[in-house]
């Protein structure tokens, strides 16, 4: 995770989680506002992604290149 968003989390007195750093600065933005409010964090992170969707709170080299399609059993 890089310096700045640590930076951020701490600045705003909110924990910062641990990890390698998959989600944008746009992501971990959101979810600082929605702590800060005294939301749980996987509350805030579900918020976060469902607003933001995957294009824009996962960074580009994390994201899935395609979707796996379920069969029926048949």
């Amino acid at each position: 995770m890089s310096k700045t968003i640590l930076t951020m989390y701490r600045k705003a007195g909110v924990t910062p989680p641990k990890g390698k750093g998959i989600h944008t600065k746009r992501a971990h933005e959101c979810v600082i506002n929605y702590r800060k409010k005294g939301m749980a964090k996987d509350e805030a992170w579900k918020r976060c992604m469902g607003g933001l969707g995957a294009k824009l709170a996962v960074k580009k080299s994390h994201q899935r290149k395609g979707k796996t399609k379920l069969t029926g059993g048949k």
